[in-house]
């Protein structure tokens, strides 16, 4: 397929429909949103444009649908499967769009932009004692809007669940310019297929979000964090897999690896034991029975052979605690260069067999690799270390990395968990999905029959032209 040049006269045209000062060619601003936080190729658009509403969205999509003109929607930059302009074009930055509109404090629910800042909204919501669950590591500058378009989740989700639990109602612009708006402010309906969930992990292949409706949670009144060491994996993965099995609960489980442990306590000054692996657990509640149940979950972790436990009610030790895990993935990158961060998901009875095939691979390969995880729901990300600049060092992390997320998928897992397939992932879609691959390509047409939504990013460009509509 063919896409046209972004021209003069098309620079014109879209200062028309969002002001002079909102259409950027400075090489400057094309570089910034060439690459995202995925250590891939920069791909330089030929324009970037921010829209300030949702009718200037639709606007922008309708004519770049009819004159051909690839749009990338861009929001914060913090992917880390790649969602850039392969195809040039025009980068779509929503970053104007960041507006609380409304917070419903009796109906428990928030109508917010796309670009609003996922930690500025909890701080305004807790004005209300309410919260959006998910927490995303990069919590302090992604964006609702990417996170429904990757139905992102984070350190929560054992137990508040992802992005796509929350989403009650969307607003989204079609390639066609059209503004629909789908789902509706309550949290349960049966109003025919839920379109509202299917867009959300769509990233942007479908369409551009303009206004999300979230369901909230109350705060939770009690929190209390452990901090447990290890001197086996297998013994941290094996105590996991008994603290879900019992009902405790937990709002996190969260694990860190050897080398993640070394690479902490290196670049944030935490005096963590030497160990072979670290788990972080915590629980919430209304009351006192929040500490009954920490006493469940040590004794456990010392059935296990935990040779440390350290409990925390106060906030201030409990964000100590929490740096150790807060901390991993910005020591680690002090570390490696360009690593190649994964996202696999296992069922929980398979936690210990993914762990220990990881160590394998990795010495297989002869790469270094730390992890760290949301293992209370199976999900690990393993941090491969790797060098552009070093002769076949990132050749070799992608191959561990590819073996590693087959093998997931053969234990009945996923490819992603929470950070979307982007560039990177996109080669495992035909063997996760088998035979409804073709079905979700055909979606694609569907919404988009110009393909001009994010192309090459989630679907490759020659899948989607090849496959038929019914």
């Amino acid at each position: 397929m063919r896409y046209k040049k972004v021209s003069g006269e098309d620079l014109e045209n879209l200062r028309r429909i969002v002001g002079e000062d909102y259409v950027s060619t400075d090489e400057d601003e094309l570089a910034a949103n060439a690459i995202d936080a995925f250590p891939g190729e920069f791909h330089m658009p030929e324009a970037v444009v921010w829209p300030g509403n949702a009718h200037e969205v639709a606007r922008v999509l309708a004519y770049a649908n009819e004159n051909r003109i690839p749009v990338t929607i861009r929001a914060a930059g913090t992917s880390l499967s790649g969602c850039v302009p392969l195809y040039g074009g025009i980068v779509l930055n929503i970053t104007r769009m960041n507006r609380v509109k409304e917070i419903a404090e009796r109906d428990m629910l928030a109508v917010v932009e796309p670009g609003v800042i996922y930690e500025r909204l909890n701080e305004q919501l807790s004005r209300y004692g309410l919260f959006f669950p998910p927490d995303p590591g990069s919590a302090v500058a992604c964006t609702v809007g990417g996170m429904v378009a990757n139905n992102a989740s984070g350190m929560r989700a054992v137990k508040y669940g992802v992005t796509r639990d929350y989403v009650l109602a969307l607003e989204m612009a079609l390639p066609s310019g059209k503004l629909v708006k789908l789902g509706a402010r309550v949290f349960k309906t049966s109003i025919g297929p839920d379109l509202t969930r299917l867009m959300v992990g769509s990233e942007g292949a479908l369409g551009v979000f303009t206004e999300i409706t979230l369901r909230l949670r109350p705060l939770p009144r009690k929190m209390v964090t452990a901090l447990a060491l290890f001197d086996k994996v297998t013994d941290a993965t094996d105590a996991v897999y008994e603290i879900v099995r019992t009902g405790l609960d937990p709002a996190a489980i969260e694990f860190l690896s050897r080398k993640t442990i070394q690479a902490v306590t290196q670049f944030r000054d935490l005096n963590i034991p030497d160990a072979d692996a670290l788990l972080i657990i915590e629980l919430h509640g209304r009351d006192e029975h929040v500490l009954e149940h920490m006493r469940d979950v040590e004794r456990i972790l010392e059935r296990h052979g935990a040779f440390h436990i350290k409990s925390a009610e106060e906030e201030g030790e409990r964000k100590r605690i929490w740096e150790a895990r807060k901390g991993a993935y910005p020591s680690l990158l002090r570390i490696s260069p360009s690593p190649l961060t994964g996202d696999i998901i296992v069922p929980i009875s398979k936690i210990t067999d993914m762990v220990a095939k990881s160590y394998e691979i990795a010495e297989r390969y002869g790469v270094d690799m730390g992890m760290v995880g949301h293992i209370g729901d199976g999900n690990v990300h393993h941090t491969w270390f790797a060098d552009r600049r070093e002769p076949g060092s990132w050749e070799r992390a992608s191959k561990a990395n590819e073996e590693i997320v087959r093998y997931a998928i053969e234990l009945g897992g996923a490819a992603s968990a929470e950070h979307g397939i982007g560039i990177e992932k996109k080669k495992f879609m035909r063997l996760q999905h088998g035979e409804a691959y073709e079905l979700m390509l055909q979606l694609k047409r569907l919404f988009d029959p110009n393909n001009i939504l994010n192309p090459g990013i989630m679907f490759d460009l020659e899948d989607v032209m090849a496959v038929e509509l019914p």
